[in-house]
């Protein structure tokens, strides 16, 4: 999003929008209650009506519930709505674009459940995630370096290289496909590894692209974080 579309939100959307990344984050858990209006109203320094309209616009995305007397929760299965996330693949979606994707495996293994990531799969701090690290190609030219966390159950992914569509792997071998969730975007510079790997100057910016996504019972299925040149193509946006 670039800062003259941000200009042209308002209040409630940018209201709605800090709720939604925080959502997105696990900063508000499923099911977990949300500030009060009179809070809301207290932190953002809008009035009772704007922060009513916010939490209105969650509502009607399936993110948030209501109960009278008790107030807002995030919804158990947060729903998709129509300008959420669009989940199909990379290779699909670059391939319809007439141009060659390709994705390498670069390491593989478990890793430590922290910070954001814990707080989405609802587990503690240091348990057990699969981790894949995947670098992805267009055209033959390095264009990002993928992370993605998944629950321990799917330890066979471990060791394998993937180097087609991961959710085309997801749905075959485990019957699990995504179905909902959202992205998170920051500046970030490339440390050397990611400068090596990606064929940048090291502390180029680049783009950090965070997705955490449902699948289609509403359980947590992925966390990816994708460090993306931003500098030799047209920027598409596609997830898996």
């Amino acid at each position: 999003m670039n800062a003259s579309s941000k200009k042209r939100l308002t209040q409630y959307e940018r209201l709605a929008g800090m709720l939604r990344d925080r959502i997105a984050s696990g900063t508000y858990a499923r099911g977990d209650k949300l500030p009060s209006e009179m809070e809301l109203m207290d932190e953002s320094g809008l009035s009772r009506s704007t922060v009513r309209h916010a939490l209105k616009v969650l509502v009607d995305e399936g993110l948030v519930r209501t109960e009278r007397g008790r107030g807002a929760f995030v919804a158990d299965t947060p729903a998709l709505h129509e300008n959420n996330l669009v989940f199909s693949s990379y290779t699909t979606q670059v391939q319809g674009q007439g141009m060659k994707p390709t994705t390498r495996t670069v390491d593989s293994g478990f890793a430590k459940a922290a910070g954001n990531a814990a707080k989405f799969f609802d587990v503690a701090v240091g348990s057990k995630l699969v981790k894949l690290v995947r670098l992805r190609y267009l055209d033959d030219a390095p264009l990002c370096l993928e992370t993605t966390y998944l629950p321990p159950s799917f330890e066979a992914l471990i060791d394998r290289d993937i180097n087609g569509s991961l959710y085309a792997t997801l749905r075959q071998e485990f019957h699990r496909a995504p179905a909902q969730g959202h992205k998170t975007f920051e500046v970030c510079y490339a440390s050397q590894n990611e400068a090596f790997l990606l064929n940048v100057g090291r502390g180029q910016a680049l783009i950090l692209i965070t997705d955490y996504v449902y699948d289609t019972d509403g359980r947590p299925l992925h966390v990816s974080k994708r460090i993306q040149r931003t500098d030799r193509a047209k920027y598409t946006e596609p997830i898996g």
